[in-house]
């Protein structure tokens, strides 16, 4: 499967090879390449009217719509860049990444229009509005405004190193950041996919997460490169997630492992039908051996674990079928090896000295999917990269004899306890191993004596009645004492980004407030 040279040639050679086969279906709109074609001709026609020209940015503010692939490619075939935003940001939020990002438009469905109010959009931006009548000032219909133009396709697209999507990182540390994604990152990332995974016209893909993050946007254009369709969620709700991987005969499913949870525990999941379902990548967050053990029971599905971040387009390490199909119990814990094209190494955090096996350090990777850098953050682009290009992923790990890579956490999430290292995930994992834990996280909290000391947060499971003196004894028979958390705090649900990562920040929050000093 050839991968054409920018964003809007996948588009412009499906609808060419296969216009009447549907692109999106699920929730949202159905639609076939050809009618994605010409309407995203249209808009980009339209956009142009508006004055958008190539290199600009066109901000994208909702769920995930089947007018999101329109705006996708309409930016593509401008050769503009797409900005997708979380529509679950403040007004204020949006705001300051509008501020940064200076979009030449903004579309956003009328729902989130109403949300938002009227202080986040600058004057004189031009705003379109999908999906009904809004309020706010100076806001163009989309429907009226793309139907009024013309279905000749402008010819553009941004190629090589030019600007294709303008992602803002949702992150668990603080404000976002403008990730630059070009041209040759993102077709990167979707030749190197398309080798691993192999779609074609008959994939069903199952996508849950947003379309701002990257795991989702870089999924649909793999399955629509292949001629494949996309089975679009908008609120992934685990009953609804069940219908449509039943219903469209899904193939490919990306999942984060909440809510791999979420389906495995479903008494419902436990009769479905999953036999058209060939392949689940999971990724994003850490998942318990005796989770995955259990998905893998139920779907009866080859596995693939993906470790990578919005800077290199999701691309890193890839923990294959062939692994999980060993058995073996250390392998899975590992997030694999390095993905075809990558480069990895594991470098003395301050120094960048790479490290031996085994050894515990900073992972850095390198290739053709990794960003150039930040957008308008000279700075904090220097700060990401070592010298030749490696980019630093924050997070610890070590890699063994077989290249292997072990990520133990982030390393900003280190708990430093009277002059021990202590990794929380390997709390976390022993906690979550115990029958009446639903989900763990375990942060650094101040302590007069030790500096910092583990306090576990556990969401317990339904109907279990388990106590702090219990969980604290299951850690000590499986734990060095000076790794045991000081206590056990309860909590119903873990905060959570929408990509599934769990937001320790606001965990530590409380705790640091009143100290002179902040890990998080």
């Amino acid at each position: 499967m050839t991968v054409p040279n920018s964003i809007a040639g996948i588009i412009r050679e499906r609808a060419a090879r296969s216009p009447d086969h549907v692109a999106i279906c699920g929730e949202g709109r159905t639609i076939t390449f050809g009618e994605l074609d010409e309407r995203s001709n249209r808009l980009a026609n339209a956009l142009a009217a508006l004055g958008v020209s190539k290199g600009d940015r066109v901000v994208y503010v909702d769920r995930n719509a089947t007018e999101y692939w329109e705006v996708a490619f309409a930016t593509a075939k401008l050769g503009a860049a797409i900005t997708p935003l979380n529509f679950r940001l403040s007004g204020g939020e949006i705001a300051t990444i509008i501020a940064d990002a200076e979009p030449s438009a903004a579309v956003l469905s009328a729902q989130v229009a109403r949300e938002l109010g009227q202080s986040w959009a600058p004057r004189g931006l031009p705003l379109l509005l999908v999906g009904g009548e809004g309020d706010l000032a100076g806001a163009q219909d989309y429907e009226e405004v793309m139907t009024a133009h013309g279905a000749h396709d402008p010819g553009g697209a941004a190629t090589g190193t030019e600007l294709a999507v303008l992602m803002y990182s949702s992150g668990t540390t603080g404000a976002s950041k403008g990730v630059r994604v070009t041209a040759s990152n993102l077709l990167a990332g979707v030749d190197n996919f398309t080798r691993e995974f192999t779609p074609d016209a008959s994939s069903s893909s199952l996508v849950p997460p947003p379309y701002y993050h990257i795991a989702a946007s870089g999924w649909s254009l793999i399955a629509m490169n292949a001629g494949g369709r996309i089975v679009q969620v908008r609120d992934p709700m685990p009953e609804r997630l069940l219908e449509l991987m039943v219903a469209e005969r899904t193939t490919h499913a990306a999942l984060v492992p909440v809510i791999i949870r979420m389906l495995v525990e479903m008494p419902e999941a436990q009769e479905a039908d999953f036999t058209s379902l060939r392949t689940v990548v999971y990724g994003s967050s850490p998942i318990a051996p005796g989770l995955l053990a259990r998905a893998v029971d139920l779907f009866d599905a080859e596995f693939t674990q993906s470790y990578g971040l919005t800077e290199t387009v999701g691309i890193g390490t890839l923990l294959r079928p062939d692994d999980h199909r060993s058995g073996d119990p250390t392998r899975l814990k590992s997030a694999g090896r390095p993905a075809a094209d990558v480069e990895l190494r594991i470098v003395e955090p301050g120094s960048g000295t790479t490290l031996t096996a085994g050894e515990v350090g900073e992972i850095v990777l390198r290739g053709p999917t990794v960003t150039p850098g930040y957008w308008r953050q000279p700075e904090e682009t220097k700060r990401l990269f070592l010298d030749g290009g490696w980019l630093r992923t924050g997070d610890a790990g070590y890699q063994d004899q077989d290249g292997y890579v072990f990520i133990v956490d982030r390393i900003k999430d280190i708990i430093v306890s009277g002059g021990e290292n202590i990794v929380p995930a390997e709390i976390e994992n022993v906690l979550a191993a115990h029958p009446a834990v639903l989900e763990v996280a375990v942060v650094g909290v101040p302590s007069s004596e030790w500096g910092e000391t583990p306090r576990a947060f556990v969401a317990r499971r339904d109907g279990s009645d388990v106590s702090e003196a219990e969980l604290l004894g299951f850690c000590r028979e499986h734990l060095a004492h000076f790794k045991c958390p000081s206590a056990i705090l309860w909590i119903d649900a873990l905060p959570r980004n929408p990509s599934g990562k769990v937001l320790r920040r606001e965990l530590r929050r409380p705790f640091w407030e009143e100290s002179d000093r902040s890990v998080g």
